[in-house]
């Protein structure tokens, strides 16, 4: 709760002052990579994929955000695949320097995540569960209306077989602005 007030405040806090950019759209492509940690002694294993995103910006520096990933687990034996799709939407606050390039961001995503597994001759089974993201990044603009998302960088809490797990998520990608 604590985290959800400082989050809250932040956008507030960026909303009261003057942007340098209009209120509009935005959507991105990126590469991901998760990095999930199942917890209770089991080793971590690799996500590789990709994911979306959606913008609608409410002020210059405050939007609300919908973003869809899906990566493949690599590293598995033979004849094993895991798949791991997220849904996730929520505020995201930017922090645009003075007269720069790089524009700062912070974000709070809050939806689900299925993951998926299934091995040869065995058949396969999917879980659904809550999940979370806390992190930020950069995007450094290239034109007018576009910008390259140099590093996302964000904490992926799951809860899956009634277990926590703390995951690490980091992004890279295009964004095509309109009208911001």
């Amino acid at each position: 709760m604590r985290k959800l007030l400082i989050v809250l405040g932040l956008l507030l806090a960026a909303g009261s002052t003057k942007a340098q950019e209009n209120r509009g759209f935005e959507v991105s492509g990126n590469y991901q990579f998760v990095r999930f940690n199942p917890g209770g002694g089991s080793d971590g294993i690799n996500c590789h994929g990709g994911s979306g995103s959606v913008g609608a910006y409410l002020t210059s520096r405050i939007g609300v955000i919908g973003e869809f990933g899906a990566c493949k687990v690599t590293g598995l034996p033979s004849g094993a695949t895991a798949h791991e799709l997220n849904y996730l939407f929520g505020p995201r606050v930017y922090f645009p320097t003075s007269r720069g390039r790089v524009f700062p961001f912070v974000q709070a995503l809050f939806g689900g995540e299925q993951f998926s597994a299934g091995a040869t001759g065995l058949g396969s089974a999917s879980s659904n569960a809550f999940a979370m993201t806390a992190g930020g990044g950069a995007d450094v603009t290239l034109t007018r209306h576009v910008s390259f998302r140099a590093i996302q960088v964000e904490y992926l809490y799951t809860h899956f077989g009634g277990a926590s797990q703390n995951n690490l998520r980091l992004q890279s990608g295009i964004v095509w602005r309109i009208g911001r």
